[in-house]
């Protein structure tokens, strides 16, 4: 009988990894934008360490505080078409595992399958935010664009978040 009991006390899965090896990922990650992008040794101290404390006490939010630090150092450098783009990779996969920190316990084991959704979303929105973050950059280095010009292209941007937004609402309607 005992050896019954032990035989039913495992639980297989897919691939996983140690949560802790997705919270280690997620500091040195946010060490190289630092260091790509913050042109400061200061602020790139004060990113990495929200980033430890977003870690450490996911509660606290310290991976979006590293998300500021990492604005603010955008701010201090001159413009560059690659950091933008660059920072907004970042940034948004800042945000993505943060949040997957807030429910991922410390001594779990992450199944790999169950972050697909995670990352399926998050191209999803790069594959639409890269090319405006460009146009963006693009605008802004041109000695021809005009502030008309300039909001032709923000709303060519919010019309296709709206229909991509009502597509996604109508798929949703669909399956309840």
């Amino acid at each position: 009988m005992i050896d019954l009991r032990r035989r039913n006390d495992r639980l297989r899965t897919a691939a996983s990894m140690p949560a802790i090896v997705l919270r280690v990922a997620f500091i040195v990650f946010v060490a190289v934008v630092a260091l790509l992008l913050v042109p400061i040794t200061g602020w790139q101290v004060v990113v990495v360490a929200a980033a430890v404390l977003g870690v450490i006490v996911p509660q606290s939010f310290g991976g979006w505080i590293s998300i500021a630090g990492v604005v603010v150092g955008m701010l201090m450098n001159d413009p560059s078409m690659w950091r933008a783009m660059v920072a907004v990779l970042a940034v948004h996969v800042i945000h993505v595992v943060a949040s997957l920190l807030l429910v991922i316990p410390w001594r779990s084991r992450v199944v790999l399958a169950a972050l697909w959704p995670s990352l399926r979303r998050l191209l999803l929105i790069q594959l639409i935010a890269q090319p405006l973050t460009l146009l963006v950059m693009l605008a802004f280095f041109s000695e021809t664009v005009t502030v008309a010009s300039a909001a032709i292209i923000g709303a060519g941007a919010l019309a296709t978040f709206v229909i991509l937004f009502l597509l996604r609402t109508k798929r949703a309607e669909k399956r309840s």
